[in-house]
């Protein structure tokens, strides 16, 4: 990693992931099933994407909160071990360290547990420091929507920082059915943002738009410079207000798609920092992503960045680029 490359801090989630290896059906009640691997990994939206860009060599810093317990533990031992600086990781005494049950289950979709632990409660205003912002690095705001008690005058006041330290500001959100939070929310938000990266039910939600492009008119006009929607195995859309690229997928063994998306974000960061166009931006993304899925857990199948070049270099990928009429 060269000095030019931009520093990356990335707050959020802090989630420990509890993941099966595929299993060939749910079990029924009180049946018990043998799976070949269960592994506790860390997980959640912002922390699965700094992981990710470790895993790819590049040095992260990540901010948030665990609980005082053992998940918490397992959690800040193994992101210093991946080389990540926590000093942004605030240990809750008392908490419960945020916590999802993955269940992979051949053929199917996955099946989320989740807990939110001390991310309830977590409202950013006594983690997130101004000091913990970069000079003219990459922000990521991961996991926004997802935890509820986010203080959203303080985020604005710390994007507004970020901004004229001079960062480029990338903001995804996780709209969880049952924990009553407005995806409007985020709409004051998006005149900070860089790039805006929902996906197409999160678009839907947030702008009550059902054509694509409409909802990309509507992120662009609430002050969104650059807006990715995510049509998971059905690739992206992307607009910068002038032209849209709509973006397919790599063609992989998948394992265990969890935690893709995440690692797109990662993708998008890592070329990002490095000064790269739009277009190879997205690919090196959707790369990284579906490198993703060639392993169980959220992050374990991503190699390092020369690995990911490699892989774009004998792989294609569908891309078509049109002007926004």
């Amino acid at each position: 990693m060269t000095n030019s490359v931009k520093p990356v801090l990335c707050i959020g989630d802090l989630v420990a992931d509890i993941s099966t290896s595929p299993v060939s059906q749910i079990p029924l009640p009180g049946e018990p099933i043998i799976t070949d691997n269960i592994s506790v990994m860390p997980g959640g939206n912002s922390l699965n994407t700094a992981v990710a860009l470790s895993r790819m060599g590049d040095k992260v810093t990540i901010g948030g909160s665990v609980g005082d317990d053992v998940l918490g533990n397992l959690l800040l031992q193994e992101l210093k071990e991946l080389g990540l600086d926590t000093r942004g990781v605030k240990n809750e005494k008392d908490g419960f360290t945020a916590s999802t049950i993955i269940l992979n289950v051949e053929k199917e979709d996955r099946r989320y547990i989740m807990n939110l632990g001390v991310g309830a409660t977590f409202t950013g205003k006594n983690v997130l420091s101004f000091d913990l912002i970069p000079e003219n690095g990459v922000v990521l705001v991961g996991g926004y929507l997802k935890l509820p008690a986010w203080d959203d005058a303080h985020l604005e006041k710390f994007l507004k920082e970020a901004k004229r330290k001079g960062n480029k500001i990338i903001l995804n959100v996780c709209i969880v059915e049952n924990n009553n939070v407005d995806p409007k929310r985020v709409v004051p938000l998006l005149k900070y943002v860089d790039i805006f990266l929902p996906n197409e039910d999160e678009a839907r939600s947030i702008t009550d738009e059902k054509s694509i492009t409409q909802q990309a008119e509507r992120l662009h006009l609430a002050g969104a410079k650059n807006v990715v929607i995510t049509k998971g195995n059905k690739g992206l859309y992307a607009s910068d207000g002038k032209s849209y690229i709509n973006m397919g997928t790599f063609k992989v063994t998948t394992v265990d798609p969890s935690g893709c998306g995440d690692c797109f974000t990662a993708g998008l960061i890592a070329a990002l920092r490095r000064g790269w166009e739009i277009i190879p931006m997205l690919k090196f993304g959707s790369a990284v992503g579906a490198l993703s899925a060639t392993a169980l857990g959220c992050t374990v199948g991503v190699p390092l960045f020369d690995e990911v070049s490699r892989f774009m270099e004998s792989n294609k990928i569908e891309i078509s680029v049109s002007d926004v009429v």
